[in-house]
């Protein structure tokens, strides 16, 4: 096949069919079959498929030969007389017992002449095009939740026209059973590990192991590939392994154990928003942390890498009458890499520059390679949740950017669908930094429009009406900027793409926001466009929602299961806390066209759509990134 995935399965060991075909008219299902005879461009196929080798099992257990079974299906990959690929899927296999034989029916429509045809078995595992490894991608490594979800064959034949030739449907997998061991080989780790990465070259896949004992299956389409990468981790420590020179052969088992680097720093771009482990670095501003431990950060801007590949779109932005084409960094030169170091950059230390719980955050530092801050979160979130920043600084003490921790118990794990007709947003629970439980229950962290790092959600803040700029925000996070006086302004200049990078537009904005570099959100997440809440406001405002036993709005009468706290905003003429437990707003990306230094909000209190001064310190409710 043309790409390589890993998957963590209990596949069977060896899958080997043969085929034999007969083609019938519609018009004539009586008689022995015949060549296919087309009628309004529609061809039917009917194809015998007879499984070979005794000990082919669908499961990689002893309990006996695979055997076909009721409303099983397998796909046929073709192509139609325009050129276009085309996937057929059989119809399904009637009530029967079928042992290792059984005849599938196609229906073709406009087929071509003298192509190849590829036949993938089961037809759940095809794609439009080709087989779909992403349907394999809800297995957890265990055989239990396995025994009837991997049987992947395929094969590729030539047709004419006139008849299918007999094929051998070939498994396409090797499967590991591995055992995990400390880098010494004296203590076996397996049980203990709750997520699992194997990683080669651009193909990868996540596993996310439930409680189960035994080693961790993994089925992986053999390439020629020789270097498999593998990331583990038990919640606390991750264990890192590269295997050379390792070749496994499609239909065979093999019993592997591999010894386990234990790494001093588990990588905060590579867990998601749970926790758990992903494939490849997704930078960002802001990093969820919910278990206590030694954790590092790369060295990048903002979310300048995603899916572990340079994300340019983030700090290039776009032409227009209040837009910007670069993202400035701390110096006021444009960013013009992922890293800070591309930008010629030294980092020499690190701080911690606030935390609003006392020994949340502490250890900050810099990696011995440079490439890292690393810091010590004190305890689990389910004892102590909160919000820290932590910035890299250069020799000269400047810093050159800063980072958001929240230690929390979300995980971002369910989110509510707003369809607003134009465009769907996946809506998080809870404002970014929200600390309490329940969400009624709290506080959140603050943001004046455009800039990426967190105010806190109490005490005071240090307050400036000096010009500032872009970079101005940069070298000094903690400081709240009023540089317009009653205009509101953070900053001298403001851009309508300081969080949507390719807007040149205001308002009512349908379009999925392009994550900038200054986007405080999370990883895979993003402040919304403002037509999340032009929507859930009816444009021009609503009657109130309020909700006085939990001291907010409610969204129940448009999509359920998305609150909105009133938990205050922070004053843009002095940064103070105001209306906390009465007042609720949320920023969304988008600026207000009519008047200079504005953006667009959701007044959760009246239910209102809404604009107020960009210097404003407001929540913001992030939405899944598309």
């Amino acid at each position: 096949m043309k790409t390589m995935k890993y998957f963590l399965s209990m596949a069977a060991l060896a899958l080997v069919g043969a085929m034999t075909v007969s083609c019938s008219s519609d018009d004539n299902i009586i008689e022995q079959p015949q060549q296919p005879e087309t009628k309004n461009n529609v061809v039917t196929l009917t194809t015998t498929v007879s499984l070979d080798g005794g000990d082919a099992t669908r499961a990689l257990s002893s309990t006996g030969v695979k055997t076909f079974a009721a409303d099983e299906t397998m796909a046929l990959i073709y192509k139609n007389k325009s050129g276009n690929t085309v996937k057929a899927v059989s119809e399904p296999l009637p009530a029967g017992d079928y042992g290792k034989s059984a005849t599938f029916t196609f229906t073709l429509e406009n087929p071509d002449k003298d192509q190849d045809v590829t036949y993938i078995y089961p037809a759940a595992m095809a794609g439009a095009t080709d087989v779909d490894w992403n349907k394999l991608n809800t297995q957890n490594g265990t055989l239990s939740t396995l025994s009837s979800n991997l049987d992947l064959a395929t094969s590729s034949a030539a047709w004419n026209g006139n008849n299918l030739p007999a094929v051998t449907l070939a498994n396409q997998l090797a499967i590991l059973a591995v055992t995990l061991k400390n880098e010494a080989g004296t203590s076996d780790i397996t049980n203990t590990i709750t997520s699992m990465v194997v990683i080669d070259g651009a193909n990868d896949y996540t596993v996310n192991r439930t409680a189960a004992a035994g080693p961790i299956y993994v089925a992986i389409q053999p390439t020629s590939s020789a270097t498999i990468d593998v990331i583990a981790t038990d919640g606390t420590k991750n264990y890192t392994k590269t295997l050379t020179s390792k070749a496994y052969a499609a239909s065979n088992g093999y019993n592997v154990s591999w010894k386990m680097a234990e790494a001093p720093f588990r990588d905060l771009s590579i867990l998601d928003c749970a926790g758990n482990l992903r494939p490849r670095s997704w930078t960002a501003n802001c990093y969820m942390v919910h278990t206590a431990g030694d954790y590092k950060l790369p060295l990048v801007y903002g979310n300048a890498i995603k899916n572990g590949a340079t994300n340019a779109a983030a700090y290039t932005g776009v032409s227009g009458s209040n837009t910007t084409t670069t993202f400035p960094r701390h110096d006021g030169s444009a960013i013009t890499g992922p890293w800070i170091k591309d930008n010629s950059i030294t980092v020499a230390t690190a701080d911690l520059l606030w935390q609003d719980a006392e020994g949340l955050i502490t250890n900050v530092g810099i990696s011995i390679d440079g490439d890292y801050l690393t810091l010590t979160v004190g305890k689990d979130a389910d004892t102590q949740e909160g919000n820290a920043v932590v910035a890299a600084k250069d020799g000269e003490g400047n810093i050159v950017w800063s980072w958001h921790i929240w230690v929390t118990k979300q995980t971002f794990a369910t989110l509510t669908t707003v369809a607003t007709g134009s465009h769907d947003y996946q809506v998080t629970p809870v404002n970014l930094g929200w600390v309490g439980a329940p969400v009624s229950q709290g506080y959140n962290t603050f943001y004046q429009w455009g800039r990426k790092d967190p105010f806190p959600g109490m005490g005071s803040v240090t307050y400036s009406t000096s010009s500032a700029t872009i970079a101005d925000h940069i070298k000094n996070p903690t400081t709240f900027y009023n540089v317009g006086g009653s205009s509101g302004m953070p900053s001298n200049t403001t851009y309508y793409n300081m969080w949507d990078a390719k807007q040149t537009g205001t308002d009512n904005i349908a379009t999925a926001t392009v994550k900038t570099v200054y986007d405080p959100s999370p990883a895979g997440f993003c402040v919304p466009t403002g037509n999340l809440y032009y929507y859930i406001t009816n444009g021009s405002g609503v009657s109130s929602r309020w909700d006085s036993t939990n001291n907010g709005c409610n969204l129940t009468s448009v999509t359920p299961n998305v609150f909105f706290p009133a938990s205050g905003y922070r004053e843009y003429i002095n940064g103070s806390l105001s209306d906390v437990g009465s007042k609720g707003y949320d920023w969304s990306a988008s600026a207000y066209g009519s008047i200079t230094g504005r953006a667009r909000i959701l007044r959760s209190d009246k239910w209102k759509w809404s604009y107020e001064c960009q210097a404003y310190g407001y929540p913001v409710r992030a939405v899944a990134e598309e």
